[in-house]
């Protein structure tokens, strides 16, 4: 199972760039933050393969788990925060823009979550398992499951309705950064409701705060590229201070396992990854493929598991993980190009212009 951390590798190594005179002014453009979220949601794939498979932690596996284990949670850190940047810039540079969002993006992903949980509950069928229709209708607002990954987008639109209410109390784009303040609030509020709710699950809570760290992040941007892009040793030193804070809070969590330690941390794990990509690119078009269709990929990367799984394939874990990685490719393809004529259909998104 090393090879695919190899082939990771290899795949952020074929298009890096780096500048360290002047750093990259587009790093936070989509298709710099398109790579970096694709590395990321193929490390979620093979977090999900591992489920599916029973293979020694060991020799040449080792390396494999061993990066599972440091990324943990962490590895979902990066779509929370670029995702609270981009509705930051969207909400301060268009007028009117946080109405569109119950249509554009909550119902959209409601929608496309929707389709794929009944995609899920069709192959269950398929399989010979059935579910009680209590579950099911749970299933579609993401409170269980029916084998999909499902508290993600729970999350994700609890923090979009959240949105709507911060910038629609405070009036948008007028009044951008109290609306990154009440958003900052309500999303803290919302990280203490989970956790009571859910307390040992704390993976539906311990990383909401990077999405409003994204806006902040969007907010303090133009001093940041200032200082930093222009001169390496303050950069540097602000990298050095970003890695020192994580591995204080990294031991940290790792001895008392307190939540409190690792809300923080993963903030700092976000900004960190973004002072990086300042200065070494990740430019490649694969990574940028899966970093276009991360939804497709997180929410259907599990059907090719289950059903290889049902029919004994998991005994040879590298060829099952090949097999899933191609059929997800394949489903995420078809899923993204179908519910994007269905979202143009029913006017929740603008129809494309061809060029």
């Amino acid at each position: 199972m090393n090879l695919y951390i190899i082939a990771l590798l290899l795949l952020c190594l074929a298009g890096i760039g780096f500048r360290f005179k002047n750093g990259f002014e587009d790093y936070m453009s989509p298709a710099k933050t398109g790579a970096i979220k694709g590395i990321f949601v193929v490390i979620v794939l093979y977090s999900h393969v591992r489920q599916y498979i029973s293979v020694p932690h060991a020799g040449e596996n080792k390396l494999f788990f061993d990066v599972l284990y440091f990324f943990g949670q962490l590895m979902v850190v990066m779509f929370l925060f670029y995702s609270g940047y981009g509705i930051a810039v969207s909400v301060s540079k268009k007028d009117g823009y946080i109405k569109t969002l119950p249509k554009r993006r909550i119902l959209k992903v409601w929608l496309d979550f929707a389709i794929a949980v009944m995609i899920f509950f069709f192959v269950a069928l398929a399989l010979g398992k059935n579910y009680d229709l209590e579950r099911v209708l749970w299933s579609l607002v993401g409170l269980k499951s029916l084998g999909n990954s499902n508290w993600f987008i729970f999350v994700i639109i609890v923090l979009y309705i959240l949105t709507v209410i911060a910038f629609g109390i405070t009036g948008g784009k007028k009044h951008f950064l109290a609306g990154v303040i009440v958003m900052t609030v309500l999303s803290a509020a919302a990280t203490a409701v989970l956790w009571y709710f859910f307390d040992e699950q704390n993976w539906w809570y311990d990383t909401v705060m990077c999405y409003p760290l994204g806006m902040w992040y969007y907010i303090a941007k133009p001093y940041l590229d200032k200082k930093l892009l222009p001169s390496f040793v303050k950069w540097l030193l602000a990298v050095a201070a970003c890695v020192a804070s994580f591995l204080f809070l990294r031991m940290l969590f790792v001895e008392t396992k307190s939540r409190v330690a690792f809300i923080p941390m993963a903030m700092i794990f976000a900004v960190g990854v973004v002072l990086i990509s300042m200065r070494i690119s990740i430019n490649n078009g694969v990574l940028r493929w899966f970093g276009s269709r991360v939804f497709g990929v997180y929410i259907l990367q599990r059907i090719p598991m289950i059903i290889l799984q049902h029919f004994g394939c998991d005994d040879k874990p590298i060829a099952f993980t090949a097999a899933c990685f191609a059929i997800t490719i394949v489903l995420a393809e078809v899923f993204e190009r179908s519910t994007g004529k269905l979202d143009e259909l029913l006017h929740i998104t603008p129809k494309k212009i061809k060029k």
